[in-house]
């Protein structure tokens, strides 16, 4: 072989290693359903603030307050859920997902009627004054018309983890209360637990 054959060989080698993208470790993605259970670091997740949505408004409507209210009054109940508050140790917890899962259940389950945060009503309360401003007479909306809220819906989240020879337990407690907005009584009160046991080889916690 000659000595231009082995440079043009060479040349060539180095041209194929120039255009290939350097090794590394490759990404794939895959879709699945958005109801779908998946759990990959055993943090708080969607389907957690899913599930313990539905397990708070199910047993908060079980119980004889919004029923009692109603024959009282002789109307339905009307709640204003306040932000959950994350008062765990971890900041990856979404509290304004869940906060807008515990009111869509709220809102679905037609036994009460809830109205706007106070940050959402902030926004209400700019609209109708730029209305009061620019809007026709026909469409102008008044001010002091809003529905005062009867109860008022609370909730926190905190954490109680345990770690020992590989393997950690991971406990989110979740308290709910409501709160009769004029009296201040409670009238309905719920903690519920996710545990998650997670096993990591080789890890020293």
């Amino acid at each position: 072989m000659t000595r231009l054959t082995v440079l043009s060989i060479l040349a060539g080698l180095i041209l194929i290693a120039a255009g290939c993208p350097p090794a590394g470790p490759s990404t794939q993605i895959q879709r699945t359903n958005a109801g779908a259970q998946v759990d990959l670091s055993g943090n708080w997740n969607d389907t957690d603030a899913n599930q313990v949505a539905k397990v708070m408004i199910a047993d908060c409507l079980s119980r004889p307050w919004a029923s009692k209210f109603k024959s009282e009054k002789g109307k339905d109940p009307v709640v204003r859920l306040w932000p959950i508050r994350n008062r765990s140790s971890e900041a990856t917890i979404n509290t304004k997902f869940f906060t807008k899962q515990v009111e869509m259940e709220l809102i679905n389950s037609g036994a009460m009627k809830v109205v706007a945060s106070l940050e959402e009503a902030a926004d209400n309360t700019a609209e109708r004054m730029d209305q009061a401003r620019h809007a026709s007479d026909k469409t102008v909306k008044a001010q002091q018309n809003e529905t005062g809220s009867d109860f008022i819906m609370n909730g926190w989240i905190v954490t109680q983890n345990d770690a020992a020879e590989g393997q950690e337990v991971r406990a989110y407690v979740v308290t709910m209360e409501l709160t009769n907005t004029e009296s201040n009584e409670k009238v309905w009160m719920k903690v519920h637990q996710i545990k998650k046991v997670i096993s990591r080889a080789g890890s020293q916690w």
